[in-house]
């Protein structure tokens, strides 16, 4: 598959530049009863300071695997992980140390030290990072204030909340004033309300502190609301790569038309579909600033068809639409054979749905054009 200009397939040398973190043809193996098991396969990629960069992906794609590389908890058996342009990919022992006191984890499960206080568990990493003893007990109210939990330094994790116990996490993870923050799934484990507020603390924490963060997710509403770039993984690979709504409003990947369509498309109820009047139905995409309404007016006048919209989404990256719009359009087969290449012409993603499918609860489409 060839990318389109908006996305780039990561496989080739990546120049380090400005980016704070760069991987260079990173692979990393496992062996397992007496098998080779490849779960990240020649990955260069580069993060810019400051930026919120996110990888994406299913289930299994060596998502966290390869997020673990870049503070070196897995080990690449291929290729070089730079930090400031500064090859660390062999470091120990105590230069080890130093450069995980410049990177912050965050886990899905939050990791938190049941048996000891929301105050004590920051303690424990600034301790291990070696911060002054006298100065810990400032610096744990500092942190607590920042991530909204001043209240909690004597509560033990089991008496908060999900959405809590990841903010002590956030808290922990920065506690030795980190460059790089590093994000395994950190919303997975929340409910939708709780990841928004989880997510708009990390935008204030980027924000605010500069702090580049990388954040692996399933989840696309985390990729629209927090990404600047984002790289697409499928069996060790990263297959797409480009800022984020170029990526998911023009994907050239088969993995990521799919993740985008399994987040941005719509469908009519099966059981109504034998209900609708005659005609074709289309799924229509458009992205940014175009809108389709006036489009589906002008030409349902100019070629005397009916064109009734039977769903309707719009998502937004960043201040980005990306729109679908289902459609029946039903006239005469020539006006509606002409009204449909009109329709084709002025938007980028256009499918005409068969009906039998849709009955059956499927998306398959006769004709598929972007």
């Amino acid at each position: 598959m060839t990318a389109t200009t908006n996305a780039t397939v990561a496989a080739g040398t990546v120049s380090g530049g400005d980016a704070v973190i760069t991987l260079d043809h990173v692979s990393v193996t496992f062996h397992e009863r007496g098998r080779a098991i490849e779960a990240v396969k020649d990955v260069s990629l580069a993060v810019a300071e400051g930026e919120v960069y996110g990888i994406v992906g299913f289930s299994g794609a060596g998502k966290s695997t390869l997020v673990r590389t870049i503070n070196l908890l897995e080990r690449p058996t291929a290729g070089r992980v730079l930090i400031d342009g500064r090859d660390v990919t062999a470091l120990k022992g105590g230069a080890l140390r130093d450069l995980r006191k410049r990177i912050g984890f965050i886990f899905q499960g939050f990791n938190l030290i049941g048996n000891v206080t929301v105050g004590e568990n920051i303690a424990f990493a600034l301790k291990a990072g070696g911060w002054p003893k006298n100065g810990r007990k400032a610096r744990i109210g500092e942190l607590l204030r920042l991530v909204g939990l001043e209240s909690k330094e004597d509560s033990y994790p089991s008496s908060l909340s999900g959405g809590q116990q990841q903010r002590v996490s956030i808290a922990r993870a920065l506690a030795n004033k980190p460059e790089i923050l590093l994000c395994d799934e950190a919303t997975s484990a929340l409910d939708l309300e709780t990841t928004e507020e989880i997510l708009a603390l990390l935008k204030r924490i980027n924000r605010e502190l500069g702090i580049t963060i990388v954040f692996i997710t399933h989840q696309l509403d985390v990729a629209k609301t927090v990404f600047d770039h984002v790289a697409v993984m499928e069996h060790g690979r990263i297959v797409e790569q480009g800022a984020t709504f170029d990526v998911f409003a023009e994907p050239a990947h088969d993995t990521t038309r799919a993740l985008v369509e399994r987040y941005l498309g719509v469908a009519v109820p099966p059981q109504l579909v034998p209900s609708l009047p005659a005609g074709t139905i289309v799924e229509l995409r458009y992205k940014g600033d175009d809108a389709l309404e006036p489009l589906i007016s002008e030409v349902a006048r100019a070629h005397d068809v009916t064109i009734d919209v039977l769903h309707a989404n719009v998502e937004y990256f960043g201040a980005q639409a990306i729109g679908t719009l289902l459609v029946l359009v039903s006239g005469d087969d020539a006006p509606r054979a002409a009204a449909l290449a009109a329709l084709r012409a002025r938007v980028y993603g256009y499918r005409e749905l068969d009906r039998r499918a849709l009955a059956a609860g499927t998306r398959d489409e006769t004709e598929s054009e972007a």
